[in-house]
């Protein structure tokens, strides 16, 4: 079976859960503090790992089973949330949209190449190994994986959908449920020893279901906005600011002169948005433009371009 993610990160936990089989020993580390923020004593802090210890062997050892090979994970973490879209497949306007979000980071436009590459080699596999097999698509509470989704069956419609057997595991209804295997808001969190407990959730994709997913992300394509993002559920093209009153909240809450990064880590610690600090620190560099904020600082050239401190100005 065809298993197709939207995050490298989810595609990695699941390649540890099929290989756990072969698997020799594993990695757990331990940080931990009392309530003034001072580091427990080094006793205290080996109590605490085996105890985490004993909890990873226990989780592992009532796991079930994922089946399946590296081969099979199929990862497209396109961003498709944001940045124009109105092309076919994976194209120019693509990769322009992911360099410009990966701009923040050292080496961000060769790893947005890199992302690029793999996934049309990913997007090849699909369509070519699709009429043979399952596809079992795995959809979180993001904006990205829901169009992830939707622009997924716009490349396999010309398979025909009666020629497919397609499946979804729909995360969010799963997250909702407390007593279940998952319990966070995007497929990257899951432990590596829950995938072969979700996977007994996917359900069919009917192909009335699949043609009006991909239909909605050629609508979408067509008006093409700065973002899409969840509203009560439903997928909606959105404005290039629709988040920028979280980020102000923080801001306000900030000195006149602060560290952006935790502008940005505060913004993403109170509000679970669905995406990470690239956005949000090109919305904050937007707002550097129009002079509403002004760099103190320069990032060291390893770290991301919000490492650094700035100001705020007068309007």
């Amino acid at each position: 079976m065809l298993e197709v993610l939207f995050s490298d990160s989810a595609a990695g936990s699941l390649q540890c859960a099929m290989g756990h089989g072969s698997q020799i020993g594993g990695c757990l580390g331990i940080i931990a503090t009392d309530e003034s923020g001072r580091l427990l004593a080094p006793e205290e802090t080996a109590r605490l790992q085996r105890e985490a210890e004993e909890r990873m062997r226990r989780n592992w050892a009532e796991a079930i089973p994922m089946e399946g090979s590296p081969q099979d994970i199929l990862s497209f973490p396109l961003s498709l949330g944001m940045g124009p879209i109105d092309e076919d497949g994976i194209g120019p306007l693509r990769e322009n949209a992911l360099e410009q979000l990966l701009c923040i980071f050292p080496e961000g436009r060769q790893t947005a190449a890199a992302l690029v590459t793999s996934a049309r080699r990913h997007l090849d596999t699909l369509l070519a190994r699709a009429p043979k097999e399952p596809v079992r698509f795995w959809v979180d509470r993001t904006p990205d994986a829901a169009c992830g989704l939707c622009w997924v069956l716009e490349q396999l419609r010309p398979l025909g959908w009666e020629r497919l057997d397609l499946r979804v595991v729909d995360l969010s209804r799963l997250a909702s449920d407390k007593e279940g295997p998952f319990g966070g808001r995007c497929a990257g969190e899951i432990d590596p020893h829950a995938w072969g407990k979700l996977a007994r959730e996917a359900r069919p994709l009917p192909a009335r279901r699949a043609e009006a997913l991909a239909q909605h992300w050629h609508r979408l394509r067509q008006e093409d906005a700065p973002l899409r993002a969840l509203l009560n559920g439903l997928l909606v093209s959105a404005a290039v600011d629709l988040y920028d009153p979280y980020l102000r909240a923080e801001l306000e809450e900030l000195d006149d002169t602060f560290r952006e990064a935790e502008l940005i880590g505060r913004t993403l610690g109170r509000f679970p948005l669905g995406f990470g600090d690239a956005w949000l620190a090109l919305r904050v560099e937007q707002w550097i433009a129009d002079g509403k904020l002004e760099a103190v600082t320069k990032p060291d050239a390893h770290l991301p371009l919000y490492h650094r401190t700035l100001r705020k100005t007068e309007e």
